[in-house]
């Protein structure tokens, strides 16, 4: 069960809380000096239990689902994301997804690639809504989908200004996710040049070779601007594929992605969006496996 007292209901280590889902607590979980710091900050914010023994895992798990439940921060949201609606239906790494994806003019919390791009902008309790129509003019014209993944008493609120074909989800008092109106395709809206600035040097190569051919000879400064070129005056069916394929290919390495689904469910987002060497993985499992 998790305790609800003075110290941490009134907000004070709320946020020292959330940052413990930090992008680098997985590199630093290995760390000894690490865990002390953790136990320490559990037994400032009475989150610890000195009556059971001490277990790393025991105490990540207590700071999320408190957290889940007294202050759902943005990580909560991708991590329920993570665990909801990609690992439950995509458990084998046929799917992929990213996280704070630069897109145009704007950076999307998640994406979702399984044959089309679904992207999922969050709206926590402790967030508001001034960059949202920005964000969605830009998503509309770059992802196949847009949902808008929030809370529930948000609801009223974005439905009164949000576009028709923009979905919107909500993390229920449960943790769990449910759709309130399905998204609607923006397929029509896609536009070449907005979406290439998503894309790197690296993967626009990748499509020309495999649509092209071998690339002309030209210095190297030339060749990210020869790309978008051809890459913008495509047909639109194919440049939307090109996307799509680029940002699939983007998904996890074997070894990480069977590092992540060894990790507790609190843990897993933490393993996309980064890559992790097989080193890195072995430490991260030999570490888990013998807290488990």
């Amino acid at each position: 069960m998790i305790k609800c007292n003075s110290h941490v209901s009134s907000g004070r280590y709320h946020n020292a809380l959330a940052q413990i889902f930090g992008p680098s607590l997985l590199k630093k979980i290995t760390s000894q000096e690490y865990e002390l710091q953790l136990k320490n900050l559990l037994k400032q914010s009475n989150l610890y239990d000195p009556l059971k023994p001490w277990s790393l895992l025991d105490g990540l798990s207590d700071t999320y689902n408190y957290l889940k439940k007294f202050y759902r921060c943005e990580y909560i949201y991708k991590n329920e994301i993570a665990n909801q609606l990609l690992l439950k239906y995509h458990n084998d790494n046929s799917a992929t997804m990213l996280k704070e994806v630069n897109s145009h003019s704007c950076i999307a919390d998640v994406i979702i690639i399984n044959g089309s791009t679904v992207a999922y902008e969050i709206k926590t309790e402790l967030d508001n809504f001034e960059r949202l129509p920005n964000q969605v003019a830009s998503f509309s014209k770059i992802y196949d989908q847009l949902n808008v993944v929030t809370h529930y008493k948000a609801i009223p609120s974005l439905e009164a200004f949000l576009p028709e074909n923009v979905g919107i989800m909500y993390l229920d008092d449960k943790g769990i996710i449910k759709s309130y109106k399905p998204a609607e395709s923006n397929v029509e809206l896609f536009d070449p040049t907005v979406s290439s600035l998503t894309l790197r040097q690296s993967e626009l190569m990748i499509a020309y070779n495999k649509y092209e051919g071998p690339m002309p000879r030209m210095g190297t400064a030339l060749i990210h601007r020869y790309c978008i070129n051809w890459y913008q005056k495509l047909d639109l069916t194919i440049s939307r594929r090109i996307f799509a394929e680029s940002l699939k290919a983007r998904r996890p390495s074997d070894h990480q992605f069977e590092t992540m689904m060894q990790c507790p469910p609190s843990l897993r987002s933490l393993m996309l969006g980064v890559n992790f060497s097989k080193k890195n993985c072995n430490d991260i499992k030999e570490k888990i496996l013998t807290l488990v």
